[in-house]
């Protein structure tokens, strides 16, 4: 039998070779920083950073760093700690100079909740007092058992939540680097209670039901760093190829260090490529293996095309695999280039990154469903990674797509070209965005960097992805004819200060229906009627004549309409209405997102007509303000009618809950007689005869949103009353004998993750990240019936 004080001092020496790899990478102006913080774990006092008076402190052991001399009259006190720790890239071959470093910081079991609460805090404090100093640092406070008995912490940009434990457990056993504390129970068979050992679970196998879940957790992490969440992802899917065999990388990292390998083969992220690697060669994967080759050397940050990367310990490495790749120095410059890319090489990298996440996700989550898993994952982290992961997956027809800027710092041009493509088998018809002046063959031989049905949609995508700064111009090429496009080109500047980045969506925004948060309209920039208008705008604004019904014949000079949107998910569209009747069309898709509860949105409209700006942008704006009164205003038992003139034409606009809807008033109907001499008139609600909607509680329809399933249940002692709406707001009513919401709420989520994820069979679609979202209908202290989203 092997000596246990052998295996304890083999992994002590490979915790000194990566620490000592930790310190080399960090850079001197971070390196500090990283010496004082299992010192300032180690002491709590009122002169030393972080300090909060109840917190626990010390270490069973002093740091393995040394101690700043300023801080070597301290003592601690009784140890409260159990061992602070590295995970992730710290110390291994992905470590950059810019890396963040994640830590686990152990604390014994039975600590009291107002000193972990105290412990949170001061670890709260350290991360801001490293980030002064130009180290992202994030403290994970973790109890022994925590893995075991599932994490408490809720879901977070930084946390998993439920997501994962053993799987966490994994990729900590086999990247960790002891700061402070005791020595880890980390490799296979290592004892569980040896009193100079901390053990956080013993790793005999992966459970099967934590894939899906990882999955998605990475998935969410890919948002912000898919070349870093894609490896791992990968990771599950070539552990899941191989079940139920596992062969596992830490046992493997283990079995490498006790034969006497090299420190260089036993880096756990070159282990990790390599894993990945040997998997997507098996599988003849060629596409994504070659993302993963790139996503592996942009993970390092070690350029080399820069001599000065020879000194690293990686470069003899890194060289010989881009060797084996059989890399040109073009393709090793354009990678070490990568900060300076512009949009069209991001978009690149962008979608086959998204397609290797994507394709990983499939084949996880039909393991799942062949292994008839469920998810460990809770409700309402379930809800909150499909719903997010769903607004960047879905492709809708009037969506922006919003670029990952990855690495590039600066996307702005300083020119633009929108070229018009009509009949050409080679290309679909519409409107394509170059990066170059039409002049002197620039084009020739570009890539487009986006297509869309139309230049403003073309336009929407620039300014949504920051292609577009204060001297950028714009030129469009039509019929062999190229002109610089001064109208767009100043509609581009006044829409560059009010079109901004979006802000992440708060976790409670993802449990509750969407909304409208920000709405631009543009009118006339494809279809003027004004230039062939030939009044006075003296006149117009003396007489207060309407711009939507202006002289005799009745003429709207309000043409082609854009509305341009932001939602509370962070989604980002552009409408375009350019038919008769597309003004009623914009105000029904305006009001289909309108939350009653918050009002009406203050909306921006900018007009780039030749003739009666300013009136029209009056106009729209007015219009736009009573309308959504007016559907504010609304009930489920009264109707709200307005009549509208646009053109020659009369229209009743018809308002309720549900939104608009609208007819043509002949002139001798009654109810254009009504609306004439009042206005607005309420009708009561008609008799619906089978409408779902007519048996169903009237405060549905405040929360309908189309495009997502929602699910409203009402417990009764006798069982639930279940009203499902889906993605196009039909209504279906069903019933339940069943006392348990948790497991309806399970079975309706199983059925939409795994059941619908089989039958997506493109990219760039949502479905199967669009499970439903669960509501509990309920009744106030004073009787009023109410909506409340079960996650929140």
């Amino acid at each position: 039998m092997r000596d246990l004080q052998s295996d304890i001092a083999l992994s002590e020496t490979l915790n000194q070779h990566r620490l000592t790899l930790a310190q080399q990478q960090l850079g001197q102006d971070r390196l500090a920083a990283f010496f004082q913080l299992p010192w300032l774990l180690h002491f709590n006092q009122p002169q030393l950073p972080g300090y909060q008076p109840d917190a626990p402190s010390g270490f069973p052991q002093a740091p393995l760093l040394p101690c700043p001399k300023a801080w070597q009259h301290y003592t601690p006190g009784t140890p409260g700690l159990l061992g602070l720790y590295t995970m992730g890239s710290t110390g291994t071959f992905g470590q950059g100079p810019e890396s963040d470093l994640d830590c686990w910081l152990v604390h014994p079991l039975g600590l009291s909740e107002s000193a972990r609460e105290a412990l949170a805090r001061k670890c709260e404090a350290l991360e801001r007092h490293f980030a002064a100093s130009g180290l992202e640092l994030h403290l994970y406070l973790i109890s022994p058992d925590m893995l075991e008995q599932g994490q408490p912490d809720q879901l977070s940009a930084e946390h998993s939540g439920s997501a994962q434990n053993w799987l966490l457990l994994e990729e900590f056993y086999r990247t960790q680097i002891r700061l402070a504390g005791h020595a880890l129970a980390w490799w296979p068979g290592a004892p569980q209670n040896h009193p100079d050992l901390l053990s956080l679970g013993q790793l005999s196998h992966l459970p099967a039901s934590e894939f899906f879940g990882a999955a998605l957790w990475q998935l969410f992490k890919g948002l912000d760093k898919p070349h870093k969440a894609g490896l791992k992802v990968l990771l599950l899917e070539a552990y899941v190829a191989d079940y139920p065999d596992q062969r596992i990388l830490r046992d493997q990292l283990w079995y490498r260090l006790r034969a006497g390998h090299s420190m260089v083969v036993l880096d756990p992220y070159l282990m990790l490529y390599q894993r990945v690697s040997d998997y997507l060669e098996r599988e003849s994967d060629r596409r994504r293996l070659t993302m993963v080759q790139r996503s592996f050397y942009l993970k390092c940050a070690l350029p080399l095309s820069d001599p000065n990367s020879a000194k690293d310990w990686r470069y003899p490495t890194l060289s010989a695999l881009t060797e084996q790749w059989r890399w040109t120095r073009e393709l090793i410059l354009s990678l070490d280039q990568a900060r300076h890319w512009h949009a069209g090489q991001l978009r690149w990298c962008n979608e086959r990154l998204d397609q290797l996440m994507l394709t990983s996700y499939q084949r996880l989550t039909g393991f799942a469903a062949r292994q008839r898993l469920r998810s460990r994952l809770k409700f309402d982290e379930l809800g909150i990674l499909t719903r997010k992961l769903y607004t960047k997956f879905e492709a809708e027809p009037a969506k922006v797509p919003l670029l990952n800027p990855l690495w590039s710092g600066d996307l702005e041009e300083e020119a633009l070209t929108l070229v018009a493509v009509r009949d050409n088998p080679n290309h679909p018809k519409g409107w394509y965005l170059y990066r170059r002046p039409p002049q002197d063959n620039q084009l020739f031989g570009e890539s487009p960097l986006y297509h869309a049905d139309s230049r403003l949609a073309c336009m929407a995508w620039a300014l949504n992805n920051g292609l577009i700064g204060e001297t950028t111009c714009i030129y469009c090429h039509q019929g062999g004819q190229s002109w610089h496009s001064r109208k767009l080109s100043d509609l581009c500047q006044r829409l560059r200060h009010v079109i901004v980045p979006p802000q992440q969506p708060t976790m409670e925004a993802l449990q509750a229906p969407w909304r409208y948060t920000r709405v631009v309209v543009l009118c006339n920039v494809e279809q003027d009627p004004t230039l062939h208008w030939h009044g006075q705008s003296l006149m117009m604004d003396l007489q207060g004549a309407p711009v939507f019904a202006t002289g005799r014949p009745k003429r709207n000079l309000v043409g082609s309409l854009t509305l341009l949107t932001e939602n509370s998910w962070g989604e980002r569209h552009c409408y375009r209405f350019e038919e008769e009747e597309g003004l009623l069309k914009l105000l029904a898709q305006l009001l289909s997102g309108l939350d009653r509860a918050n009002g009406p949105l203050a909306i921006e409209v900018f007009c780039a007509a030749k003739r009666l700006r300013s009136q029209i942008e009056d106009a729209m704006v007015q219009l736009l303000d009573r309308v959504q009164r007016l559907y504010c205003q609304t009930t489920m038992e009264r109707t709200q009618v307005w009549p509208l003139a646009i053109g020659h034409r009369q229209y009743g606009l018809f308002i309720d809950p549900r939104g608009l809807r609208w007819q043509r008033l002949d002139k001798g109907a009654a109810l254009l007689g009504q609306l004439r001499r009042h206005g607005v008139v309420e009708l009561p609600k008609p008799d619906l005869g089978d409408d779902p909607y007519a048996g169903a509680p009237a405060i549905l329809g405040h929360y309908a949103r189309k495009g997502l399933v929602q699910i409203f249940v009402r417990e009764r002692p006798s069982g639930m009353d279940i009203y499902l709406l889906d993605e196009h707001n039909e209504l279906k009513r069903l019933k339940s004998d069943s006392q348990g919401l948790d497991s309806l709420v399970d079975e309706f989520s199983h059925l939409y993750a795994f059941r619908r994820s089989n039958q997506r069979a493109t990219f760039g679609a949502g479905g199967c990240f669009n499970l439903p979202q669960f509501y509990r209908l309920r009744r106030d202290d004073d009787g009023e019936l109410m909506v409340e989203p079960l996650a929140i």
